[in-house]
């Protein structure tokens, strides 16, 4: 069984949710990309930036578009059917 994961912080859940709320996108989905980034921190992460500031960079530029998109693809492909 996998290990339960941390819960996002109360900080961390209003700011995807106010960011979801001015754009286009569902809060589950930032709230994955953000998981997603938590991920990549702890795998090959700068150690020069906290873990939360390089998740959210990662929502952000998600967000953005472009070349950061496609590393998320999955994400974006199962929420695109919904907008």
């Amino acid at each position: 069984m996998a290990p339960k994961r941390k819960p996002l912080s109360e900080a961390t859940k209003k700011s995807l949710k106010e960011k979801a709320e001015k754009s286009r996108f569902f809060y589950g989905e930032l709230a994955a990309v953000y998981r997603k980034g938590q991920g990549a921190y702890l795998s090959s992460g700068s150690r020069n930036v906290p873990m939360a500031a390089w998740a959210m960079g990662r929502v952000n530029a998600y967000m953005r578009g472009g070349k950061a998109r496609t590393a998320d693809a999955a994400i974006y492909a199962r929420y695109n059917k919904k907008r």
